[in-house]
């Protein structure tokens, strides 16, 4: 199950945008105490509508063209594009998704096509390299 932090996270979209896309059924979820959940089939037929492909391709070119340009970096930093054929894109996402709630300044982009799950990680080096060891470590 999915948070809408969650798919804010993945997408690049705000919280905000999300609810409007919920208000337009474009979004199927279900609400418990407050909060909204997603399942994978919800999650999945939402990533692959054209609105949607479109804001999050304007979303993850934001996010390369301000690491490009340095966009309110004071230390090194790193910008990871991952393609991870692995056959379940829902244990890839929720892989990254806790990886980068656990820590702070971190930006993340996740998107499947064809099987090939890509991830955008964006963040101090160490703290991005910290977690490509965890995904490498989690995999064997």
């Amino acid at each position: 199950m999915y948070k809408l932090t969650d798919i804010a996270l993945i997408t690049g979209l705000t919280e905000r945008t999300l609810r409007s896309y919920l208000k337009k059924g474009l979004l199927k979820g279900e609400k418990k105490d407050g909060v909204w959940f997603f399942d994978e089939e919800a999650v999945k037929d939402f990533l692959s509508a054209q609105p949607v492909r479109a804001a999050m391709k304007a979303n993850r070119n934001a996010l390369f063209l301000d690491f490009l340009h340095g966009a309110g970096r004071s230390k090194n930093a790193a910008c990871v594009v991952l393609h991870l054929p692995e056959d379940n894109s829902a244990d890839v996402a929720e892989f990254f998704c806790r990886a980068v709630n656990e820590r702070k300044g971190l930006e993340m982009r996740f998107d499947t096509m064809r099987r090939l799950n890509r991830v955008i990680l964006t963040g101090d080096v160490e703290t991005v390299s910290e977690i490509l060891v965890e995904y490498r470590a989690e995999k064997k």
